[in-house]
């Protein structure tokens, strides 16, 4: 990261990360916890007689956390600090791994759903996880002057129709490019009596 460059990012872009993030916290927790239970023949939630949506609701309140952690982190970065942020790192994993064994114990799990849960684990992880990859990714927009990541198969020029050169955005208007010219061309062969 250089020094001197800044980018600032707007409250939308924030959003949109964070989002993104939530979603991939979510679906780490959903690959790690099949394979757990794949694994080892467990459940999340094996209490018989209880609200089978208790770790439904339990993993939406972690993720509340998440989003509100997600959000002082940014706002952390956005003030200056470019290292990652281990402390919000350290205590967005553990504050997962205490909603749900709290929140847990408090809805009638047992010990060996909560406190020595893998599950529980394996959540704590994938939110620390999910801190990191927020942190970097906001870090690279904000602190570098990289372009918009490319796929390997596509060149220089190439790439979403609404980014130039250097991942400037382009104005609709100013685009002249071949599919552009292929519909003036069409517009004018619908007028031509021929």
């Amino acid at each position: 990261m250089t020094g001197a460059s800044r980018r600032g990012v707007t409250r939308s872009y924030v959003g949109g990360l964070i989002a993104a993030v939530s979603v991939l916290a979510v679906a780490l927790v959903i690959a790690s916890w099949g394979i757990i239970g794949w694994l080892t023949g467990l459940e999340p939630v094996m209490t018989p007689g209880l609200w089978t949506p208790i770790g439904v609701v339990l993993v939406a309140l972690a993720l509340a956390a998440l989003v509100w952690g997600l959000w002082l982190q940014a706002l952390v970065l956005l003030r200056g600090r470019r290292t990652p942020p281990w402390a919000h790192t350290l205590v967005l994993g553990i504050g997962a791994y205490l909603i749900w064994c709290l929140g847990g114990m408090l809805a009638g799990l047992g010990i060996d759903e909560t406190w020595i849960s893998p599950f529980a684990l394996a959540l704590a992880l994938a939110w620390a996880l999910c801190s990191l990859v927020f942190w970097a990714v906001l870090a690279r927009r904000v602190y570098t002057d990289r372009p918009v990541p490319h796929w390997p198969w596509e060149g220089r020029d190439e790439g979403p129709d609404w980014f130039g050169p250097a991942g400037r955005p382009v104005d609709p208007e100013s685009r002249t490019d071949d599919r552009d010219d292929r519909y003036d061309r069409d517009d004018e062969d619908e007028d031509d009596p021929r």
